[in-house]
């Protein structure tokens, strides 16, 4: 199995990992050196060498590197379907991909899942200053299957710092239920990007949050006009602005993580801000939002594609 394939442009360097979930590991742009990712704390782990606890979570996290991740069929905790558990942020980040092609501006890669009758394919090209990643989720069975489906890029320092600004183009933000993290009330919908704060102030979501906040965030962004986020980094000189197809991914989970959560896995060790184009909004049913969690159905024998770009905005 390769353990990574690199693409390399004018622009762009990237590294993608067929034997882990085809994971985009790094984006990286080549003025600067920076990668626009984020790297976990112990960085990238050799499956082989990963614990297995039979917790589905910790073994998740366990092989959790940071990057760009693509989570099916399962996003957030595990569920039961069909009488088959599917573990927590679903299978297909954590098993292995076939390379069906690669060159130095693209790679092809494909898989099928065991906890749900689903082939995969991703396509990751470079075009100049954009990477453009097509994913396509095929239903190979004879009857409608319920399918979670959550783009799961992370974004780290240096190219995150507390001078970045974020905009999207979502009109509403609606807090998670549980687990809304520090600043936020759970369970609460607010016209993006403002939010009330649990201190009774408003907080100003554009704002990224600095290494020293202590903040944690845990939201879903919805109501977008078009498929898009934007974040520009003036330390870095540049910024990046991703797009894509909202009427199938129709939300964007937001996580940020300041070195606020202290136990497993973060122990106040990382910092990361997240945008996860998605079709479903995160949790389970709650009073202000009965809809949370439920997967759409991808009918018999059919697929759904996905198409992400990513672009370098120049701000030097």
């Amino acid at each position: 199995m390769t353990s990574s394939v690199l693409l390399h442009g004018d622009h762009l360097s990237v590294e993608v990992r067929p034997g882990k979930g085809a994971d985009i590991t790094s984006v990286t742009e080549r003025t600067s050196g920076i990668d626009v990712l984020w790297r976990t704390p112990w960085g990238r782990r050799d499956l082989a060498g990963a614990p297995v606890t039979g917790d589905s979570r910790t073994d998740w996290l366990a092989r959790y590197g940071g990057g760009w991740q693509q989570l099916v069929p399962n996003a957030g905790a595990e569920r039961t379907v069909d009488g088959v558990r599917r573990g927590y942020h679903g299978e297909a980040a954590v098993v292995a991909w076939t390379v069906e092609s690669a060159d130095e501006a693209e790679v092809r890669l494909a898989t099928d899942l065991i906890t749900a009758p689903l082939r995969l394919t991703r396509s990751v090209r470079l075009d100049g200053p954009a990477l453009h990643v097509r994913d396509t989720v095929h239903n190979t069975s004879g009857e409608p299957v319920p399918v979670m489906w959550v783009q799961h890029p992370g974004f780290g320092a240096p190219f995150i710092d507390e001078h970045c600004t974020i905009t999207a183009a979502a009109r509403t933000v609606l807090t998670d239920a549980e687990q809304p993290g520090t600043v936020l009330p759970p369970d609460v919908r607010a016209a993006f990007p403002l939010a009330p704060a649990v201190d009774g102030n408003v907080l100003d979501l554009r704002q990224c949050p600095g290494p020293d906040s202590g903040r944690a965030v845990f939201a879903c962004l919805m109501d977008f006009r078009t498929g898009s986020f934007a974040i520009e980094s003036p330390s870095a000189g540049f910024g990046i602005r991703v797009e894509w197809d909202a009427s199938v991914l129709p939300y964007a989970w937001l996580w940020q993580e300041c070195h606020a959560s202290s136990g497993f896995p973060w122990y106040r060790r990382a910092y990361v801000v997240a945008i996860e184009p998605a079709n479903v909004l995160p949790g389970d049913p709650s009073p202000a939002c009965p809809t949370r969690g439920q997967a759409p159905l991808l009918p018999a024998g059919t697929s759904w594609t996905s198409d992400i770009t990513l672009s370098i905005t120049d701000l030097r």
